[in-house]
């Protein structure tokens, strides 16, 4: 929402029209309701906006009223990760239906010019949300005016005004939208430091879904200087080769042949796109489905660590509460 300073409220929290109001939300009624009076959300809500150009706002809720929440924003490119629920607004004028009630689902938009939002707010609406506002002129003079002719994709989208395209995040991302609207680390300059990086690897995974597969293939048959753009849409294919394959295939040696590249390479382009490497990658992705089929199948901790391939629940329990910041207990606990 339209916010400039440091908000956190956290999950126990009643979520006021007040409050809001006071970070430059306007609240306003409908059907006889009166948000003032009373809870108007009640869960996990933060805002935070970086030194850069990255402005990033989670929430975790269940709307306890109907009400339309209206605030102005600035000119950005807009990426949101939707973990649960539906979010229907519009931008001046423009609806926008970002739709997760089946299984979470990534939007990315522009917004070219400073615009009026309504967003629409519905009495028992749960939402988990991560959004991720970037500057629309950084975006603008790095990617599109360095090099307008590599990014035709996302040159031809951003032209279409407020036109929302989705995708399919990658447990990778959904991973780290995790860990935005729950983040582990308490001191404020880490912490922010912290949003930070996650918010551009959400960010760079979008824009490389609109950039698509077509151009970077095109460009790297002609024998062009791969872009960062074209790594991480490389560093994507690897991702989802692991992500797809038989677990007991994973070796480094299968995926690299499978991707068309050597080893080394394959090692350089996932670290620099990720931040870790291939193995890394692996057991996070096996962590990340045990974690699931704890929340959602009831697997017990023991049933979670075998199936992520770890003998010791006390080791499995070290390397959950690594990559996620809580425990298995608490994972479970949510």
């Amino acid at each position: 929402m339209g916010v400039t300073s440091h908000r956190q409220i956290t999950r126990r929290d009643s979520i006021t029209s007040r409050q809001l109001e006071e970070l430059g939300t306007r609240i306003k009624a409908t059907e006889g309701s009166t948000p003032d009076s009373g809870s108007l959300m009640s869960g996990r809500m933060s805002f935070s906006n970086s030194p850069s150009f990255l402005n990033i706002h989670t929430s975790d809720t269940v709307d306890m009223k109907d009400a339309i929440a209206k605030y102005d924003v600035k000119a950005a490119v807009k990426v949101a990760v939707i973990l649960k629920g539906r979010l229907q607004a519009e931008f001046d004028g423009v609806p926008i239906d970002l739709d997760a009630r089946d299984h979470p689902v990534g939007f990315i938009w522009a917004v070219p010019k400073p615009s009026s939002v309504r967003r629409f707010i519905h009495k028992g609406s749960e939402l988990s949300k991560v959004m991720i506002s970037a500057q629309y002129d950084w975006v603008v003079q790095q990617l599109l005016g360095k090099s307008p002719e590599r990014y035709q994709d996302i040159t031809e989208f951003f032209k279409n005004g407020i036109s929302v395209r989705s995708w399919k995040p990658s447990r990778r991302v959904l991973a780290l939208a995790d860990q935005l609207i729950y983040p582990h680390a308490t001191d404020p300059i880490v912490r922010e430091l912290y949003k930070e990086s996650r918010g551009l690897e959400i960010l760079a995974e979008a824009l490389s879904a609109i950039q698509g597969e077509a151009g970077s293939v095109a460009k790297r048959a002609q024998g062009a200087e791969p872009d960062a753009l074209d790594r991480h849409h490389r560093a994507q294919e690897i991702r989802d080769y692991i992500l797809a394959s038989d677990p007991e295939q994973q070796t480094l040696s299968a995926i690299a042949a499978a991707i068309g590249i050597s080893v080394a390479s394959m090692q350089r382009i996932f670290k620099d796109a990720y931040g870790m490497t291939v193995k890394d990658f692996i057991r996070e992705s096996r962590l990340v489905a045990a974690r699931d089929a704890m929340e959602k199948d009831g697997l017990t901790i023991a049933q979670a660590a075998w199936a992520a391939g770890y003998k010791s629940p006390a080791n499995f329990a070290t390397a959950f509460k690594r990559v996620f910041g809580i425990t298995p207990s608490e994972a479970r606990d949510r």
